[in-house]
């Protein structure tokens, strides 16, 4: 009888153990697993550059569910309601990267974890501190026709630069004196096609007119009436600048 009594409680507490074996398990899972339905995060489809120069930022994203609205936050702010894509305009004092932060929201109101992209400002670079140099002339002015000035542009540094504009002014008289620049000539500035820049490399000069860009133009005024005899065999200084960044 002793034995079987034995048999019993050894019997007893290995079903005690089990029970709690399955007891801790069932806690685990628990812990492990988030109460409610799991929403996913949004997932970004196109980012700001990090670092960017830009103060104006736009950003998209996708979600697999199609009956999510989404709610976003811009360096660490509050929460507003947003649609894909979002753009929105930075503080460049701001010392801390910036922030973008977007949650999907279901029907049920169940938020998902943000989806988050950090990434920094830097001030865009002076174009006076860009070096490079502009030149052009021309010969043979017509009264009435215009004329094309092959412009050359030179990068004399070690690095690739980018174009932005160039521009042409006309001293105010000839030399010798007495054609007057604003009676007598008319120009038109080079022309760059929207969204385009003129790339330079290392070293490198292009002369306009190039791709995406077109040269200046120049052209004697046909002055009826007028004795434009005091224009012949003279010569005016053209002044370049432009604008360039790296």
């Amino acid at each position: 009888m002793r034995t079987t009594r034995s048999k019993r409680r050894v019997a007893a507490s290995a079903l005690v153990l089990v029970l709690l074996v399955l007891l801790v398990a069932a806690v685990l899972g628990a812990s492990a697993t988030a109460p409610g339905t799991t929403l996913a995060a949004p997932v970004f489809t196109s980012l700001p550059a990090d670092p960017t120069s830009v103060r104006t930022n736009t950003a998209g994203w996708v979600h697999a569910r199609t009956d999510v609205r989404f709610r976003c936050s811009v360096d660490d702010g509050s929460w507003f309601d947003c649609t894909t894509p979002l753009t929105w305009t930075l503080d460049p004092a701001k010392p801390q990267r910036h922030r973008l932060s977007v949650r999907a929201v279901g029907p049920s109101g169940t938020e998902s974890r943000p989806a988050t992209y950090a990434f920094s400002y830097r001030e865009p670079r002076r174009a006076d501190a860009v070096r490079f140099s502009v030149a052009g002339d021309l010969a043979g002015l017509v009264p009435g026709v215009w004329r094309e000035v092959p412009v050359r542009v030179t990068n004399p540094s070690v690095v690739p630069i980018r174009v932005t504009g160039v521009t042409l002014a006309i001293g105010p008289d000839s030399t010798p004196p007495g054609c007057l620049t604003a009676t007598n000539l008319e120009v038109r500035q080079p022309v760059f096609t929207a969204g385009r820049s003129l790339a330079l490399p290392p070293r490198a000069t292009v002369t306009l007119p190039a791709a995406g860009v077109s040269t200046a133009v120049i052209r004697l005024r046909d002055l009826p009436g007028v004795n434009q005899d005091v224009c012949k065999s003279r010569s005016f200084t053209l002044l370049w600048s432009g604008t360039a960044e790296q």
